[in-house]
This record gives C-alpha cells, structure tokens and sequence, in this order.
C-alpha cells in the first residue's frame, strides 16, 4: 500500500489541530501521527472498496463532508 502524501499528512493535521478539543492532538507530532493514520486507513477503504457488497450492512458509508481523501 501506497504512503499517503507528507503534504496531505500535514494539511490533515493542521485540520485536526484547528479542529479538536482533545489536548493531546493539539500537539503537532500527535496531530500528524493521527492524520497519517486517518489517511491511511481512508486508503485502505478505498481500496478494498471494490472488494465489499454494496448491500452488505456492515460496510460504513461516509458523506463526502466526513472523507479525508487526498486531493488529486
């Protein structure tokens, strides 16, 4: 699997340290490694996504406002 981009990281980050009332993400170090995860995890999604049933109700659906989708 591919690594996300260290800018995409970092764009992430900054939003959750704007973004959170959780102290420890407020830290940039915690703020990135959360990010990071976050993008990977999205990655992840994205591509096993081809994988899952569509009718399946365990798989998770997410609105275009809750994505953390690199930008192309």
């Amino acid at each position: 699997m591919e690594q996300p981009k260290e800018e995409a990281v970092d764009e992430r980050a900054a939003e959750l340290q704007h973004e959170t009332e959780d102290e420890d993400l407020k830290e940039s170090d915690a703020a990135h490694d959360a990010a990071e995860q976050i993008l990977k995890e999205s990655r992840e999604r994205q591509e096993q996504a081809e994988d899952l049933d569509p009718n399946d109700d365990d798989v998770i659906r997410r609105s275009s406002e809750e994505t953390a989708a690199e930008p192309e």
